[in-house]
């Protein structure tokens, strides 16, 4: 397959998940500061953050039990369609790090994150 088909057809799938993938950690939405009432201080958000996921280790693994990662969202081009970023969350400072790029073979062959959370959705009904 060509690498612009590949790209479009990425695209159109959105982020993806491993296959390891374990439960959701933190839901989507903005990140920022809270009043003493806990309400959301608009003016002082930091944007909105994707959701993560913790990603079950296997033997071998390098993955640190303390971080949990967002899906990966395709972040290449249409000369370089294999290019997926996904977000850092370390669970340890409850805060976001940093954005990690990867390289993905095969991504087509993924599950997408909405595949996974109506799989999820299927199993808690």
């Amino acid at each position: 397959m060509n690498k612009r088909i590949l790209w479009k057809k990425i695209k159109q799938r959105g982020p993806i998940l491993w296959s390891n993938t374990d439960c959701g950690s933190r839901m989507a939405g903005y990140s920022g500061e809270y009043d003493k009432d806990g309400n959301f201080i608009i003016d002082k958000s930091f944007g909105w953050f994707p959701a993560t996921y913790f990603i079950r280790s296997y033997p071998g693994s390098q993955l640190n039990p303390y971080e949990s990662l967002s899906a990966l969202r395709p972040c290449g081009s249409k000369k370089n369609p294999h290019e997926f970023e996904a977000l850092i969350y370390d669970e340890d400072e409850g805060a976001y790090d940093d954005w990690e790029v990867s390289e993905v073979r095969h991504p087509l062959k993924w599950q997408t994150e909405r595949e996974f959370l109506e799989a999820k959705h299927a199993k808690d009904i």
